[in-house]
């Protein structure tokens, strides 16, 4: 019967271990998290498409699905300004084998202005590939509420 026991309470011993070790968490470095940011900031088109994978995608609010690095290339040119700063604050990364997730919250700053012009939440999926992570889905949406067009036009009341 202590035989069993001994048996019975090395294996419990094994499988706690191995539970242990499976409940370990990974975490993405700050480099790769912040490699983005700081290449957008830069206006630096190039440093940002070395960041995707060739099937990556971006999910915007309010648009079309971006696919391939020639469609993100026109995307960043039309999203990247000098005057405006792209700011994330992390808070979950969940890295498992060869894919990541980040999820945080964003803010973009018009730095002219000094006042945020957009902020919302943000979650980057991450794929190593051959040794280095890269962006393979990039989805953000927006806490703010869309701004309504203002024409200052004249009616024209058919006079």
């Amino acid at each position: 019967m202590k035989a069993h026991m001994k048996v019975t309470g090395a294996i419990f011993g094994l499988l706690f271990l191995a539970l242990a070790g499976c409940a370990r968490q990974e975490t993405l470095p700050r480099s790769v998290m912040e490699a983005y940011e700081q290449a957008f900031n830069k206006n630096d088109i190039a440093a940002c498409l070395a960041l995707f994978t060739d099937d990556a995608q971006i999910l915007p609010e309010r648009g079309p699905i971006v696919s391939g690095h020639a469609a993100i290339e026109r995307y960043l040119k039309d999203q990247m300004t000098p005057i405006a700063l792209y700011d994330t604050d992390d808070d979950m990364t969940l890295v498992r084998r060869d894919v990541a997730v980040e999820q945080g919250l964003y803010r973009v700053r018009n730095l002219k202005r000094g006042v945020d012009i957009e902020e919302g939440k943000y979650i980057r999926i991450w794929r190593n590939t051959n040794g280095a992570w890269k962006l393979y889905r990039l989805i953000y949406n927006t806490d703010l509420e869309p701004r309504a067009d203002v024409s200052v036009a004249e009616e024209n009341s058919g006079q």
